[in-house]
């Protein structure tokens, strides 16, 4: 019954997933957690791989064994680990780190890692907020995972504390704070061959000393002893990390050359291990640091790359936030299930009195669902009438369009005015100007097939247009209310929707090969743009255009 319940309350995927549960439900920890295991390694099946999770931490209950109390632990931090690096849900992320630190208490098991991710989830807002109070709080619990890992003889989570103690403690001005454990950390021996870590974080700890007593070159030396000791694709990310900070101290002693290249090299490490946030980083020291040389020109380029990263990475955490508000839905009518369940296997005692009326509301809602499975189709179908007929009215835009710029051509856009320091303030673009570029921006849409390429970009349509990617930007955000991406998805996403109809061409086409097609490079972002254009899945709209060919 209680299943039932819940899909009356979801839609699509919800619906579809939900159905599931019951049989999850029933399953042992040890199957579960091998299920989940299996598909948080698969990074497409993340939110199965949460459901599953969620039902072994919710099955905690302090009179179970220490092996399944592990297991219910060990289930609260990969559920941390969804939240954060997937739905940037940070008091979600709380609640599980919470909830892991309870149970760990209640086994008697001391976990660094634990500890470990406060201090991540700290780190992460505190920078994001520039909140210097929550970077101390950050500091403390990488502390206090270093203790417990040197305690527990945890090597792996004990190196891996040290770094980001020393790194915080760096950035806060608080190398002091961490003197006394360090001290402990420092006596640790190094001689085994696969302890490269920590003997990179004894010589970060001398690096960052140095930087404090004024020696730079002593600083600089040792961060060269440390790319020499990580030099493999093992340890990329911390190639970055010492090339980063190896670059702000040539810049602090005016060698803003010798810094320049430093950084470019953490930049290529950032780009070819797509760390977003690691290449925003690069871009902005780059900036900075050319600004200082006074060339002006590699200045604009890496600013405006910082820009367009920035706003890209913005518009990824609003729609994996919209992807997390829908798959919540579901989470909480699974949960809830989950609870009721749990009732009703407390309250077998009475089922007999009660079995006649719990069938006649199973038959109900069964009727219930059947009825709105109906009306889902229903739906659909009127959505994907819908979409095609606004293609066809489109089209016949279009059409329109290049009969009138055929008997009328279009003026060259006149000179625009210097970029002004706040956005579109000061633009000297005239409403002449703008509706010159918005036509010549409809005809490149309309017409250019390279807008169906994977590297199609804003700074390439500016150059199409022979005008400034601000002002492309500048019209595109004026007269169609959004940023450039999502106006160059929203064209790929109808062009998809007409390939998907094109059963002649692209009948044998996978939803992939639709995708990449127009110019995705992810089937998630492909999907996620498709749904909120279209209102369908993919797989829908695909299903219905076939339906509607037969």
């Amino acid at each position: 019954m209680w299943c039932m319940i819940v899909l009356m309350g979801c839609q699509g995927h919800a619906r579809a997933a939900s159905r599931g549960h019951s049989k999850w439900l029933d399953l042992p920890i040890e199957q579960l957690i091998e299920i989940a295991d299996r598909d948080f390694n698969d990074g497409n099946k993340k939110d199965t791989a949460l459901m599953c999770y969620t039902i072994v931490a919710n099955r905690y209950d302090s009179s179970m064994s220490v092996k399944h109390k592990e297991m219910c632990k060990n289930a609260s931090m990969r559920m941390w680990s969804i939240y954060f690096y997937d739905y940037y849900d940070y008091p979600k992320c709380f609640d599980c780190l919470a909830r892991a630190l309870e149970i760990a208490s209640d086994a008697g098991i001391e976990d660094a890692n634990i500890y470990l991710g406060f201090g991540c989830m700290y780190q992460t807002i505190s920078e994001e907020c520039s909140n210097t109070e929550l970077g101390i709080k950050a500091l403390n619990y990488y502390q206090q995972a270093l203790e417990v890992g040197l305690k527990t003889h945890d090597d792996q989570h004990s190196d891996m504390a040290s770094t980001d103690v020393l790194a915080m403690s760096h950035n806060l001005g608080r190398m002091s704070q961490a003197e006394g454990i360090w001290q402990q950390y420092l006596e640790l021996p190094e001689d085994n061959a696969t302890w490269i870590l920590r003997r990179y974080n004894k010589m970060l700890y001398q690096a960052f000393h140095s930087i404090e007593q004024g020696q730079l070159d002593d600083a600089i030396s040792t961060f060269d002893r440390q790319l020499q000791l990580i030099d493999t694709t093992q340890y990329s990310r911390l190639i970055y990390f010492t090339l980063i900070e190896k670059g702000k101290v040539q810049a602090r002693r005016g060698d803003y050359r010798s810094a320049i290249a430093d950084v470019h090299h953490a930049e290529k490490i950032a780009v070819e291990l797509e760390m977003k946030y690691c290449k925003l980083e690069a871009y902005g020291l780059l900036a900075r640091y050319y600004q200082q040389l006074g060339d002006h020109s590699a200045r604009e380029h890496y600013y405006n790359n910082y820009t367009l990263l920035k706003d890209t990475l913005t518009n990824y955490q609003q729609l994996a936030s919209v992807s997390e508000m829908e798959f919540r839905n579901e989470l909480r009518g699974m949960e809830q299930e989950m609870a009721e369940v749990k009732q009703h296997r407390e309250l077998m005692s009475i089922v007999t009195l009660v079995s006649l009326g719990f069938l006649l509301v199973l038959l109900v809602l069964l009727y219930l669902v059947y009825r709105k499975n109906g009306e889902l189709t229903r739906s659909n179908q009127l959505l994907y009438q819908k979409n095609v007929e606004m293609l066809r009215a489109e089209e016949e835009e279009r059409r329109m369009r290049r009969q009138l710029q055929d008997k009328e051509p279009i003026p060259t856009p006149v000179t625009a005015a210097p970029e002004a320091d706040v956005k579109y303030k000061g633009s000297h673009l005239s409403d002449e100007d703008k509706n010159q570029l918005l036509s010549r921006i409809q005809e490149v849409m309309d017409n250019n097939p390279e807008i169906y390429t994977p590297d199609f970009s804003l700074e390439r349509l500016a150059t199409l247009l022979g005008s400034r990617y601000k002002y492309v930007s500048q019209v595109i955000n004026e007269y169609y209310n959004q940023n450039f991406n999502n106006f160059l998805n929203s064209y790929r996403i109808k062009e998809a929707c007409k390939r998907m109809g094109d059963l002649e061409h692209y009948g044998n086409y996978t939803i992939e090969a639709i995708s990449e097609s127009v110019g995705f490079k992810s089937r998630s972002t492909f999907v996620t743009s498709f749904k909120r254009i279209t209102g369908l899945t993919p797989s829908q709209y695909q299903r219905l255009a076939r339906k509607e060919a037969e």
